[in-house]
């Protein structure tokens, strides 16, 4: 599975949008992604995540007067759920291509395209009876 690339001005749009800015990042905010990356050995898809997990999965805001520097003490849960979310999806694609494995081993017929014949009765012919006792030629 490929890995998208995060950059810096991703991150700072994404924190951006979270605390509903139209303008510049503040720069507290600028510094705090520096100390995450720098002093905590955060990446910047750590970050992206932290930001990501705090606002819709346990959906608490970003403050610009506080900042993401909470990031730090959130970080192994907001893994654990990515992890867990990442093995999900892995369990959920091994489960689609099983089903896909087994559709393609099933002969599926569309009833409404088959062509129905009506069942003719069978015929009962009387001169192929025989019945034990009785000659053909007895009257």
């Amino acid at each position: 599975m490929e890995e998208t690339l995060i950059t810096r001005t991703y991150v700072e749009d994404l924190i951006r949008e979270y605390m509903g800015l139209s303008g510049p990042l503040p720069n507290m905010i600028k510094r705090q992604i520096n100390s995450l990356v720098l002093d905590d050995n955060f990446t910047l898809k750590e970050v992206a995540r932290c930001a990501v997990w705090y606002v819709e999965v346990a959906q608490k805001e970003i403050s610009p007067l506080y900042g993401v520097k909470i990031f730090a003490s959130i970080r192994e849960e907001v893994d654990k759920y990515f992890k867990k979310l990442e093995l999900d999806q892995r369990n959920q694609a091994i489960e689609a291509k099983k089903i896909v494995e087994y559709q393609d081993n099933n002969i599926i017929f569309n009833i409404k395209s088959l062509e129905h014949k009506k069942r003719q009765p069978k015929q009962l012919d009387m001169n192929e009876i025989h019945v034990e006792g009785v000659d053909k030629y007895d009257n």
